[in-house]
């Protein structure tokens, strides 16, 4: 897709989200309306009280996950901006772990991530390394079977900053490297991670590390 393409899709899809966002708190209003009612008519005895209540807790809720989604595709959206910003490694694995999490869950498959204690800046292309990224775990995920976990984790300390994967679970034997490259998904991985100059390696006990590279990296002190 070009560039003046991947733009104008991004672009609509902020505007959509953002009218999304609207009609939540237009719900949400609403809804905040009735629980006002329900406390104000308290001593007021009607059938199906508690029904009322819960379905506007259950409202509620669904709100609140409305929101958080909507957000996080804004956000998604809003990374095709610029073909290479300023960009947290922690947001965009945070963003990577939540546009996943779907996928993966219909796999019986857990992603969660641990994130650096400070922001670790990259200059690069957040929605092509939130593209790649995610190419990998759909590699992981087509090679497990029965329930697991991915835990990706930020790391400073191997000199520049790196993810690493953990693979965990009763499937996590078939994660393996042979099994893993075969697949589609791991050849776009690796096409997009030369792309961004990203390099990438496997640990010795199985588990994979990705390299951003060190030119326009830096950790944000302000």
């Amino acid at each position: 897709m070009k560039s003046n393409e991947l733009a104008f899709f991004g672009k609509i899809a902020a505007g959509v989200t953002h009218e999304l966002k609207n009609i939540l708190a237009i719900i949400n209003e609403s809804n905040g309306l009735m629980d006002d009612l329900l406390e104000l008519l308290k001593d007021t005895p009607f059938p199906h009280r508690e029904k009322f209540q819960r379905s506007v807790k259950k409202i509620e809720e669904q709100i609140r996950r409305g929101v958080e989604i909507t957000s996080r595709f804004n956000l998604f959206a809003h990374s095709i901006d610029y073909p290479s910003a300023d960009v947290d490694l922690n947001s965009i694995v945070r963003q990577t772990v939540s546009l996943t999490q779907r996928f993966a869950a219909l796999q019986n498959v857990e992603i969660t991530e641990s994130l650096s204690d400070r922001p670790v800046i990259l200059f690069t292309s957040a929605f092509r390394v939130q593209m790649a990224l995610t190419k990998a775990i759909e590699a992981f995920i087509k090679c497990m079977s029965g329930s697991g976990s991915i835990l990706m984790m930020v790391r400073k300390d191997l000199g520049p900053p790196c993810l690493d994967f953990y693979c965990e679970g009763e499937c996590c034997e078939k994660v393996v490297k042979e099994a893993v490259e075969q697949s589609d998904e791991w050849q776009e991985f690796r096409e997009l991670a030369a792309i961004l100059d990203m390099r990438h390696e496997w640990r010795a006990d199985g588990g994979f590390l990705v390299f951003f590279p060190g030119v326009g990296v830096r950790e944000w002190t302000a």
